[in-house]
């Protein structure tokens, strides 16, 4: 998922970010999500290599079925033989029947989302998500609750972090094991930027770090994007602070 312009653009990435995390809204309103839908406007096959390479999703046979389809007849020799001097020209078509019936190939599916954070866990030893997600989602289930539970979540009509800092400040536990942590999150100048500086520091890879971030709970990030823009989707509505600060 690189980015090869590496001035980070806060508002820039959330907007990209949506455009591919799955539109999933609250299971009132749930409806199937294609989860191609962020390759519409491409070309259909350059769309299903990108999500192939973006995704790791197998979007294809694997050649040896598509070989195993021409042993039996489903392929027809004179349609490959029509399509290969289409593409590459008459000349060529032995050259690339051969290629295509007989030489091996890596078919190895390795996706660009998620390479970032599992090189990390490989060298430091750190999960980030068992870190963080147990008590993220519990967190940001009690605030999204829709009546179920016997108590509502505190100042939940002041939006989401504004309720996390008064919890914090009021409490005292802590959501965070240092004293850092909890400084920047009274701090209203930290900001995505702000933190991607201190986890990430090289700027060419925090395009790369926000993906590999929200598509490790894709789910959770897509029906969080789907309420944003659509409160109307929550049986109780929430209020939308990221209009008006571009924080966390």
């Amino acid at each position: 998922m690189g980015n090869s312009n590496h001035s980070f653009d806060e508002q820039e990435l959330l907007h990209e970010l949506k455009h591919y995390l799955p539109a999933q809204a609250p299971l009132k309103d749930f409806v199937h999500h294609n989860s191609l839908h962020a390759y519409q406007s491409e070309n259909f096959f350059e769309a299903l290599k990108n999500a192939s390479d973006t995704f790791g999703y197998k979007t294809f046979l694997t050649l040896n079925e598509f070989r195993k389809l021409y042993r039996n007849g489903r392929i027809n020799p004179e349609i490959l033989d029509k399509v290969i001097a289409e593409q590459e020209g008459a000349e060529q078509i032995e050259y690339w029947k051969d290629k295509l019936i007989h030489k091996d190939y890596n078919e190895n599916i390795q996706p660009n989302i998620g390479q970032l954070r599992a090189y990390w866990k490989k060298i430091l030893g750190i999960d980030l998500e068992s870190f963080v997600q147990p008590l993220l989602f519990r967190v940001l289930c009690s605030y999204l609750d829709q009546g179920i539970s016997i108590w509502e979540f505190p100042l939940q009509s002041e939006g989401f972090l504004a309720t996390i800092r008064a919890m914090e400040k009021n409490s005292k536990a802590s959501f965070f094991r240092t004293a850092r942590a909890q400084k920047m999150l009274h701090d209203s100048s930290t900001s995505i930027r702000s933190l991607l500086d201190i986890l990430v520091a090289d700027e060419s890879l925090y395009h790369q770090y926000i993906f590999d971030q929200q598509f490790s709970h894709q789910g959770w990030s897509g029906m969080v994007a789907v309420v944003e823009d659509m409160p109307q989707t929550l049986l109780v509505a929430k209020k939308n602070q990221s209009k008006r600060h571009h924080h966390f």
